[in-house]
């Protein structure tokens, strides 16, 4: 079947929308189960995009190696730095009550990103650096980042399988009790902390995957790239097809996704000179209103409540 019909443009914008998919559903344990409303996302998934661009650029590795493997090296290298990150940053934040939370996360974000345009030896400054591109070569471009449109996808249907597997765990059903009542949750013996610490450290080093693998279909990384629109795009998505299910950020961020970025940046025929300034702010803004208008239509999102009957295995039953 001719795909001549998808262009390239159009396959970029489809990785990023898998990607925010991705980050909606790490999300979603953070927020939707533990209570842990993390503004500062586009700073772990920045960790991880730079991390995998500098240890794949500076850390000498065996030239025997070849092309695959250093990349898969570089991106393990980058969740691990990502999960550190997360494990210091939860550290001081998930004791806090809401407002201590989104305040510390969003000053990560905003560290991450100073230190993206400043460390010029390690980061390439405001200008950035290159990464590499992709690690096989089945023809043309657009075939190749198709590839890789491929590889995102199922990296993303792992994490919602992996959320999956949270929710109807006996781990999942402590954090859900911790984000509903955490007092409650701490008299009856649970460490409430560690398990909100254990959960954040994971989910971000997930993150940072996610930022890695799109430095690669990136070619070359920089601070613009870690702009507050990752965040609200994946805060967005969630909210809108309902935090407290897993299938909500899945549905939420395929509407706002398409909407946002197909229809609106790449199929509306907009003049060429608003596409590189006037657009994305305008994106973004938009970001904000639906955000805003959902919280105050439909606060639980289109999904609604969570299913206890689906994701509570029942007694007796394996």
């Amino acid at each position: 079947m001719s795909l001549d019909w998808l262009s390239q443009y159009v396959v970029t914008v489809l990785i990023l929308i898998f990607t925010t998919m991705g980050l909606a559903l790490l999300l979603h344990l953070q927020l939707g189960l533990g209570g842990i409303g993390n503004f500062g996302i586009v700073g772990f998934y920045g960790v991880g995009m730079y991390a995998f661009a500098m240890f794949l650029v500076h850390l000498p590795l065996p030239d025997a190696w070849g092309m695959i493997w250093p990349i898969i090296f570089s991106l393990l290298l980058a969740m691990v730095a990502a999960g550190l990150a997360g494990l210091l940053v939860g550290w001081l934040i998930v004791g806090l009550d809401a407002d201590g939370i989104l305040l510390g996360t969003f000053g990560f974000a905003a560290i991450v990103y100073g230190l993206s345009q400043t460390n010029r030896k390690w980061t390439g400054g405001a200008e950035g650096m290159g990464t590499t591109t992709f690690p096989y070569n089945i023809g043309s471009q657009k075939a190749n980042t198709l590839l890789w449109l491929g590889i995102t996808v199922v990296v993303v249907a792992l994490i919602l399988f992996y959320v999956n597997r949270v929710h109807r765990s006996p781990y999942g059903r402590l954090l859900i009790a911790t984000g509903q009542n955490e007092a409650l949750a701490r008299s009856l013996g649970k460490s409430t902390f560690r398990a909100k610490l254990v959960m954040f450290s994971i989910t971000s080093a997930f993150m940072g995957l996610l930022g890695g693998m799109y430095g690669i279909m990136l070619h070359y990384v920089r601070p613009v790239e870690l702009g507050v629109g990752v965040t609200l795009a994946a805060m967005v998505g969630l909210v809108v097809g309902g935090a407290a299910r897993s299938w909500g950020a899945v549905v939420g961020v395929l509407l706002v996704g398409v909407l946002f970025e197909l229809v609106f940046m790449v199929w509306i025929p907009f003049p060429p000179e608003w596409r590189r300034q006037a657009l994305p702010v305008i994106r973004q803004m938009l970001y904000g209103a639906t955000l805003i208008l959902v919280l105050m239509t439909r606060p639980l999102g289109l999904l609604g409540r969570m299913r206890r009957d689906k994701t509570v295995r029942r007694p007796g039953r394996g």
